[in-house]
C-alpha cells in the first residue's frame, strides 16, 4: 500500500515569487490605525479641520482606493495636498446653505435667449458651467479649455459697467488672453476670474457671439 503523505498548509514553503505576488496582491482593509495615522499626517501639514481632511481623503480614495495610506498623502506632494485642500474648502463653502446665493441675469443676444442664473458665493463662471443648473444652461456657451489658468479665451464674458467697476482691474495675464478675444470690449473679462458676491448680486453678463480658440 502506498501511503500518501499531506503537508499541512503552514508548513509548505512558497517559491519567492508567489510568496511576494501574495504579499502584494492580498486585499488589506483599512484599519483604525490608518485612519488614525493619515489624519495625524494631514494635521502636521496644518490641515486640521475634520470636514476638509474627510473631503481630501474621499476624493483620494478615488485614486488609490479605500486602502489609503500615509504613503499614499506623501506620494501627492505637500502642494499638491494643499491645492486639494483649497479645493475642498470651496466646495464646502458652495454646500454650506448659509452660504450667500446671488443672481446673475445672462443675455444672449445671437441666439435672442436670455436667463438668470443663481450662484453661490465665491463661486465663478468656469465652475458654474459644470455644477448644477448652470451646467445645462451656461456650459453650452462657455468652453473653459484651460481649466481657469488664464491661458485661452474661451470663457469670455462681457460686464454690464456697473458691475465692472465693482471689481479689481484684470492682471496682466487676464488682459494678455483678452487680446485674443472674440470681439472683447471694455467691460470685458475672463469668467474664470469673475467670482460671485454680493456687491454682484443681479448684475447682468452678456455672451459673445463667438469664441477663439487657441487652447
Amino acid at each position: 500500500m502506498i501511503r500518501r503523505i499531506v503537508r499541512p498548509f503552514y508548513k509548505i514553503s512558497f517559491n519567492r515569487p508567489i510568496a511576494k505576488y501574495y504579499q502584494w496582491n492580498t486585499p488589506r482593509f483599512l484599519s483604525s490605525n490608518d485612519e488614525c495615522h493619515t489624519a495625524n499626517y494631514l494635521d502636521s501639514l496644518g490641515h486640521k479641520d475634520t470636514a476638509v481632511q474627510e473631503g481630501m481623503k474621499n476624493a483620494l480614495k478615488g485614486v488609490f482606493g479605500n486602502n489609503l495610506t500615509v504613503e499614499n498623502l506623501k506620494s501627492i506632494g505637500s502642494s499638491g495636498l494643499e491645492a486639494l485642500s483649497v479645493s475642498v474648502q470651496e466646495q464646502l463653502k458652495l454646500e454650506d446653505p448659509n452660504t450667500f446665493t446671488g443672481t446673475v441675469h445672462i443675455e444672449i443676444p445671437h441666439h435672442n435667449f436670455s436667463f438668470d442664473l443663481k450662484m453661490r458665493e465665491g463661486q465663478n463662471f468656469m465652475t458654474c458651467t459644470s455644477e448644477g443648473a448652470g451646467k445645462e444652461l451656461l456650459g453650452e456657451y462657455l468652453e473653459c479649455a484651460c481649466g481657469g489658468n488664464m491661458s485661452c479665451s474661451t470663457c469670455h464674458i462681457i460686464l454690464d459697467e456697473e458691475s465692472y467697476s465693482k471689481l479689481d482691474p484684470p492682471c496682466e495675464a487676464e488682459l494678455d488672453m483678452l487680446d485674443f478675444a472674440f470681439e472683447p470690449k471694455c467691460t470685458s473679462r475672463l469668467g474664470c476670474q469673475i467670482t460671485m458676491c454680493k456687491e454682484l448680486d443681479g448684475m447682468t453678463v452678456t455672451i459673445p457671439a463667438g469664441v477663439n480658440n487657441m487652447w
